[in-house]
């Protein structure tokens, strides 16, 4: 099988969030693409989750792992993206679950000079702790499911407009769908010579928070301009609570502000 995209998927000891997002994956309708699990250091039962996925999905999965050393989400994407053979580069968290055309409106939407970008959906406490892989993997978030449609009024879940995937240019337009202002690192994807011109994921960003941010100026400092995939590669964020942002990295990200740089010294080449 041809491979033309490649997901690079993070994830750190989510077991539970990790087998929704692969039966997910597994159900896409895009079939040209290869997962990367990009692991910082999960325990044995993730290693078992994906050995078990690898022997049931017909998809070509990589599971790439390091010693969990603090939250290094950058050095484990560079070791993904050393492994990568898609020329397009589509980003995923472990606590995401991605609409069944994800990955074709990724690749689909694919424009020179053109980074992507995404929004999700919060899933609230409550529906998360009910939702369950054979949820997914029968097709919940196919359409606006009325469970998920009771969860957004009881006040459970946010953003129940993303739900709904819009192709028609003009209805997009309409919607302002063509406008967004950032990337989120949920849901992206870039071309795999421009992610390279930049030398991938800066290393320097240990601890969580704005190493995200890091590759988006990069990009733009390089030249590329964002592209709205409001309304498509519709994704679902798991609920789990917040982890506190890293200071240190607040200073990084101003330098690349102050400097305009675009390599990182410390990246996919040292």
């Amino acid at each position: 099988m041809k491979i033309r995209a490649s997901l690079l998927l993070a994830t750190y000891n989510m077991p539970k969030h990790l087998k929704m997002v692969l039966a997910a994956l597994d159900r896409q309708s895009f079939r040209e693409y290869e997962i990367i699990i990009c692991d910082d250091g999960s325990d044995e039962e993730t290693k078992q989750i994906i050995e078990t996925f690898k022997k049931s999905s017909k998809l070509h999965v990589q599971h790439i792992w390091q010693e969990h050393k603090g939250f290094r989400k950058c050095r484990i994407l560079n070791q993904g993206l050393r492994q990568a053979q898609g020329e397009i580069l589509v980003f995923l968290d472990g606590d995401c679950v991605p609409h069944k055309d994800f990955i074709r409106d990724h690749v689909e939407s694919q424009e020179k000079g053109r980074y992507l970008a995404g929004r999700r959906v919060e899933l609230g406490e409550k529906i998360s702790a009910w939702l369950e892989p054979k949820h997914v993997a029968q097709g919940f978030f196919d359409f606006p499911h009325p469970r998920l449609i009771l969860s957004v009024m009881q006040g459970d879940t946010e953003h129940l407009q993303r739900t709904i995937r819009v192709k028609a240019p003009w209805l997009r337009k309409k919607l302002g769908m063509e406008r967004i202002d950032d990337l989120k690192g949920c849901n992206y994807s870039v071309s795999r010579a421009d992610l390279e011109a930049i030398n991938g994921f800066d290393e320097e960003y240990e601890g969580y928070g704005r190493e995200d941010t890091d590759v988006e100026l990069r990009l733009q400092n390089l030249g590329l301009k964002i592209k709205s995939l409001k309304g498509l590669a519709l994704q679902y964020h798991v609920w789990h609570p917040r982890r506190e942002f890293t200071p240190a990295n607040d200073e990084r990200l101003e330098e690349i502000k102050r400097t305009g740089r675009v390599r990182c010294k410390n990246g996919l080449q040292k």
